[in-house]
């Protein structure tokens, strides 16, 4: 996993704030170049952006990133996925997509949601709780033994050992199994921590019940702080979409999420 590009989605207001968080971390950790991409609705409205902009940039460049910034005309979802394009981008970071305080749900319809479905490249939606300081955090990685979820694996690799954090791969059956879930369960997901490199002492949970809540709910249980999936898993190939777990946890994940796509 190599990141040398991160494209932040910012409106200049506390969400924008939260992504530039998650994604000054990571250009740390990582060395990579920050590109801020703010949309704008019409020409009027650009000499507004360009002090904030600024100033965001003078920011990262204290903190010792490269920053660049673009402000653009257009929908956000539309301008980022514009910006992640031009400059190649290998991963997105986005604000949370709660429309208001206290909602259960977060609303439908939203850039994060867009660009989970449509980026060329893999997503960081800064949901839920987050923290000024990821070292020693634990990941929770969905994995449903797809392509999308085993690269999920690998990124969950390369981030812990950046954070000198650790992991814990769950597994999912929505429906009971024959032979029994946890034994063939386990046992691929032990497979996979050696396959993929993973620390000897990766944690494994095989768990049943609806995928997206449960995988949620073991983020809690496994008291973690970042979660990462696949941006599609194998419900995809049997035609379900809106119902994905990506979306079920881009709406309802009580920490920051990251949903990987495999670059081509």
């Amino acid at each position: 996993m190599a990141i040398r590009t991160i494209v932040v989605g910012t409106n200049l207001a506390e969400s924008g704030e939260e992504a530039l968080l998650l994604a000054r971390l990571t250009a740390r950790s990582t060395g990579a170049a920050l590109w801020l991409v703010h949309a704008i609705e019409d020409e009027q409205s650009r000499p507004k952006c360009r002090q904030p902009l600024e100033r965001l940039r003078r920011s990262c460049e204290g903190a010792g990133v490269t920053t660049q910034t673009s402000c653009e005309h257009g929908t956000p979802w539309d301008v980022i996925l514009r910006a992640a394009v031009s400059v190649d981008g290998d991963l997105i970071a986005v604000g949370n997509p709660v429309g208001s305080v206290g909602l259960l749900g977060r609303s439908l319809g939203s850039t994060a949601e867009r660009l989970v479905h449509q980026a060329p490249c893999s997503v960081v939606v800064s949901c839920g709780r987050l923290r000024d300081d990821y070292a020693g955090a634990r990941i929770v990685v969905g994995i449903d033994f797809s392509p999308h979820s085993i690269e999920a694996a690998r990124w969950s690799r390369d981030v812990a050992a950046g954070i000198e954090g650790d992991v814990a791969l769950v597994h999912i059956a929505s429906e009971p199994t024959i032979g029994g879930l946890d034994s063939g369960a386990r046992r691929r997901l032990e497979e996979l921590v050696v396959s993929e490199g993973l620390e000897p002492n990766t944690t494994v949970r095989a768990l049943q019940g609806p995928i997206g809540e449960t995988l949620c709910q073991a983020v809690e249980e496994l008291e973690a702080q970042l979660l990462f999936v696949g941006s599609r898993g194998q419900e995809r190939t049997r035609g379900t979409t809106f119902g994905s777990t990506a979306q079920h946890c881009l709406r309802h994940s009580p920490v920051p999420m990251l949903a990987v796509r495999p670059r081509a």
